[in-house]
């Protein structure tokens, strides 16, 4: 995504300079990487998405726990 440092924004492609610079102040827009059409990008899976699988994990345990000693 393009982004001016000394300014510290983010800009959308079509909104900086026809020469690459940024509308306000004037400065070089760096553009970060981008993934093609046919790359895929690995990221990481956020750490609060694994808290909530072991909720969820835990939940169902002890559901099925209180089930099996409700037929005893």
């Amino acid at each position: 995504m393009p982004s001016c440092e000394p300014c510290g924004t983010f800009y959308n492609p079509n909104s900086v300079t026809e020469d690459g610079n940024c509308p306000s102040c004037g400065a070089p827009v760096v553009v970060g990487e981008m993934a093609t059409a046919g790359e895929t990008v690995e990221r990481a899976v956020p750490w609060h998405f694994w808290v909530g699988v072991f909720a969820v994990t835990a939940y169902l345990a002890w559901r099925v726990l209180q089930g099996v000693l409700l037929l005893f």
